[in-house]
């Protein structure tokens, strides 16, 4: 993970979350880093460097603790599950004990302790504080996607245990990290596009705000960090889905030497004797006349594939970058806002006059986005319990 110049890793100070840093639950541990030490520039960069390849890859079955909310909604066609722990996420009843469960939680908090462990870091300056901010950030909301209540761990965690903070609060704090993020961090820089892709950004950081301030509920503010990113000029929406790149805010950039981008190959017929997903046929029956996001699924091999069509939104040879944050989301939250021209130029770009909704399913599908729009549409209430080795090592989880 990091050049042994720096002989650097993670404490595992997260008892209260899990039993042990065990092989079994594969979170790091080398050789403790002291927070209070002073650090050169480029040894803190080591440390950002390590906590984003942990929430690109948090275990060794990172592309299911990415994908697990998704496999919780409905734009999912099952078309094998290898593993029942997979069908119980999908079915919506995963039992305490799971040890998928157990990894989702347990890696998150493993993030959100790297990202702890910077900004405790004396030299650090704000532009990495911003990305350890960030970071911290997106994990609890992929933490909230699944558990909603969660105890809330900063920099000045002392090792106690915490009980769950409520909904709101954890929000809050999401929030409070992305303000200071979008406050600190560097600017996109649009002559250098993937570097600015793949960092975090002002930008980066408020269009997560964006989404936030949508769960929460505040569609004012989401507007105003979606209208302020539309105007920029920074960003515009792409006349062919597939080619994406003036569209892309942030994004972990997915290789195959490291592991990293498998959620395309599952989405695939290559995966089909495995655990497999194709598109939800509500899904793809959304994709009428000349729509553009028709080249997103494989239509022409639905009868060699069985009669499942499969998405082509990500490369499948395990190497697919992920997507965080497009514009075309900031459109659609503008337009929920009041700003009905922007659905309106939305759908002119897409070739396409859904419903608002609709456009929302079909457009953001398979961006980790679908669980959340379906808790505030009121058309699920489940929520994932915590592990059963999180509630036995942190009693006040009970």
């Amino acid at each position: 993970m990091f050049k042994r110049l720096l002989k650097i890793t993670f404490i595992c100070v997260f008892t209260i979350f899990t039993t042990s840093c065990s092989d079994e639950l594969d979170i790091p541990s080398e050789v403790s880093l002291s927070a209070n030490s002073n650090l050169a520039e480029g040894d803190v960069d080591k440390l950002v460097t390590g906590l984003f390849s942990k929430l690109r890859h948090p275990n060794r079955y990172g592309y299911f603790a990415i994908m697990n909310t998704e496999i919780m909604g409905d734009n999912y066609k099952p078309v094998k599950f290898q593993w029942s722990q997979v069908q119980n996420f999908y079915e919506n009843k995963v039992p305490a004990g799971d040890i998928l469960l157990s990894y989702f939680y347990a890696d998150y908090y493993a993030s959100i302790d790297r990202a702890n462990t910077i900004i405790k870091v004396p030299t650090a300056t704000k532009s990495q504080i911003s990305s350890a901010k960030y970071g911290r950030a997106l994990s609890y909301l992929r933490l909230y996607d699944m558990f909603e209540r969660l105890p809330l761990v900063d920099e000045n965690y002392n090792g106690k245990p915490l009980a769950p903070s409520s909904k709101a609060d954890v929000l809050n704090f999401i929030i409070e990290d992305l303000k200071y993020a979008k406050l600190n961090a560097i600017s996109f820089n649009s002559i250098n596009l993937l570097p600015s892709q793949k960092a975090v950004t002002k930008e980066a950081a408020s269009a997560l705000l964006a989404r936030v301030y949508r769960i929460q509920g505040n569609i004012n503010a989401a507007t105003v960090e979606a209208e302020e990113l539309i105007n920029s000029g920074i960003f515009k929406l792409a006349a062919n889905p597939l080619e994406r790149d003036p569209e892309v805010i942030f994004m972990f950039k997915g290789t195959k030497a490291e592991n990293v981008g498998s959620w395309g190959w599952i989405m695939s017929p290559e995966a089909k004797s495995w655990n497999c997903f194709a598109a939800a046929d509500d899904l793809t029956d959304l994709v009428k006349g000349n729509d553009t996001r028709k080249i997103l699924f494989d239509f022409a091999g639905k009868v060699a594939n069985a009669g499942y069509i499969y998405s082509k939104k990500y490369k499948t040879e395990s190497n697919s970058d992920l997507l965080v944050s497009r514009i075309a989301e900031m459109y659609l939250i503008s337009a929920e806002g009041g700003n009905a021209n922007r659905l309106t130029e939305l759908q002119a770009a897409r070739k396409s006059s859904l419903t608002l909704s609709e456009e929302r399913r079909l457009e953001m599908s398979f961006e980790w986005t679908r669980w959340e729009d379906l808790k505030l549409e009121g058309k699920v209430n489940y929520i994932l319990p915590y592990p059963t080795r999180a509630v036995d090592s942190n009693p006040l989880l009970k």
